[in-house]
């Protein structure tokens, strides 16, 4: 796990260095920061003492894109400029005075379940990717029955054509649909 924190010059800097190593978890500090140097991250800590403009706009920016857990570091219970992402799994605001219970507790539990998130998303979209594949080849098996082979035969062909053109079978099966294979 690999931490960013932005720097903010203050006290809970050295807090959050200390917890962080104390419980063996990879920490950088950062005074700048783009969206691209966040990619390396797992989580990203802010504080109220960030001296960021526009802070509220930046941190929900960065859990909209959904790629890492923001967490941040606030002196009161005060998150109504947090309102758009309050609810989100990807953002998590803890109290000054309680951090070094909750912060741990939230990196490990939300980052685990953030990780099986994506594995679930990137399933998701191979499905999906499975199943537009298998929809164009029975369309083109469909082309192929309606000039005459038969469903084994179609099959066949565009396995064969895939294989002679070296073409996966989701793009014979957009040649076969588009009548730019002869049979």
């Amino acid at each position: 796990m690999r931490v960013a924190v932005i720097k903010s010059n203050g006290h809970i800097d050295k807090k959050i260095e200390r917890l962080l190593a104390y419980n063996k978890i990879n920490v950088d500090f950062i005074t700048k920061f783009t969206r691209n140097s966040l990619n390396a991250y797992d989580c990203v800590i802010f504080s109220y003492k960030n001296n960021i403009p526009n802070l509220p706009k930046v941190i929900e920016s960065i859990v909209v894109e959904r790629k890492i857990l923001v967490v941040y570091v606030n002196s009161t219970l005060s998150t109504g400029e947090f309102y758009n992402v309050l609810n989100n799994l990807y953002f998590s605001v803890i109290n000054e005075q309680t951090f070094e219970i909750e912060l741990i507790s939230i990196l490990n539990n939300s980052l685990k379940y953030l990780k099986e998130i994506s594995r679930y998303k990137t399933e998701n979209d191979q499905f999906r990717e499975d199943i537009n594949t298998s929809k164009m080849i029975n369309k083109a098996k469909r082309v192929l029955i309606s000039k005459g082979l038969s469903e084994a035969d179609s099959h066949k062909f565009i396995q064969q054509k895939a294989m002679d053109l070296r073409l996966t079978k989701l793009q014979t099966a957009n040649l076969v649909i588009e009548n730019k294979i002869d049979i």
